[in-house]
């Protein structure tokens, strides 16, 4: 207008961010959400390496094939690799995101579990390894049995941990208890027949140390599942 004052646009309704922080805080839930699934999904996939070679490495270390078994643990290589860089993102979660009560509790668990992962992979290695200095097919076939039939065992409870916590399944690890409790018993069986006479010293010591790493296989996967119950309930685990 002519020598009056320029002529401006209506200013921005000052309650207008009323609206718009609603949808705002949906969109960045979301987000958040999608980055919870995302670390489940990887912690899984990482899990289900470990679960899948503990029936290859058993047949390989019964046969002696050294290469085999070195080929297959070669894979904990991956294993380490992701479960680092998933602790990362756990972190920089955390430390973005500030998550309280279930979600805050379901991070850390993650964060837990990441460690009886790359452990039960180690264990995998150790049992590979051993391979230097034992050969199985001289054992006794009784002995050789009970060893094939722990893998099994202590498989099917680390595929039930990667099981639960696909379906954050809280009830899972009362359930895998009672797969662990086999474990222990065959490990005590195999343990008896040593002691009981007819084996060699080397074969003591050898069939010992097998049953301790597949034994602790198992309790890592019980403890992982525990770690679901953790985060679902919120009620403490019990140490495996």
């Amino acid at each position: 207008m002519r020598g009056g004052r320029p002529r401006t646009d209506p200013p921005d309704d000052p309650l207008a961010w009323l609206e718009r922080e609603p949808a705002q805080r949906v969109h960045s839930r979301q987000a958040f959400q999608q980055q919870l699934d995302a670390i489940d999904v990887e912690l899984c996939d990482i899990a289900m390496i470990v679960s899948t070679l503990v029936e290859p490495v058993t047949a390989a270390f019964l046969r002696a094939d050294v290469r085999a078994a070195g080929e297959i643990v070669a894979a904990d290589d991956e294993v380490d690799a992701r479960g680092l860089g998933l602790e990362d993102e756990c972190l920089a979660l955390l430390a973005r995101q500030a998550p309280v009560a279930g979600d805050l509790r379901r991070v850390v668990a993650v964060l837990r579990s990441i460690a009886d992962v790359q452990r039960a992979g180690d264990l995998l290695g150790h049992v590979a390894a051993s391979l230097a200095w034992v050969h199985p097919p001289s054992m006794p076939r009784d002995l050789r049995a009970m060893i094939g039939r722990l893998g099994v065992v202590a498989g099917d409870v680390f595929a039930g941990a990667v099981a639960a916590w696909a379906a954050h399944d809280a009830l899972a690890a009362v359930e895998l208890q009672a797969l662990d409790d086999e474990v222990d018993h065959l490990q005590k069986s195999l343990l008896t027949s040593l002691y009981s006479g007819g084996h060699s010293a080397e074969d003591a010591v050898s069939v010992a140390l097998i049953c301790r790493y597949y034994e602790r296989i198992a309790d890592h996967g019980v403890e992982m599942a525990r770690q679901v119950t953790y985060f679902v309930t919120g009620e403490r685990p019990a140490p495996a």
